[in-house]
């Protein structure tokens, strides 16, 4: 797995349930909810991303992505 990637489990107060952050290289890419239950988790990306250095610019492998993606999920549907 690419360590970049970084999954952060709180309590937000836009929604009901635990939410979870994906986060690369420290900027913040999307958060996962589960308010409409643990089989329709729903996902909201974040389009105000800070500037990054361009040896730390946002691109990675989709693989990496989508496996982050299925491991934040998971716990989602078990917390």
């Amino acid at each position: 797995m690419n360590n970049d990637f970084e999954i952060t489990f709180f309590s937000d107060s836009k929604y009901e349930e635990i939410t979870a952050e994906i986060t690369y290289k420290d900027q913040i890419l999307c958060q996962l909810n589960k308010d409409k239950g643990p089989d329709n988790i729903e996902i909201e990306f974040f389009s105000d991303a800070r500037v990054l250095a361009e040896q730390d610019k946002m691109k990675f492998s989709l693989s990496s992505f989508l496996q982050i993606i299925a491991e934040a999920t998971e716990e989602l549907k078990i917390s």
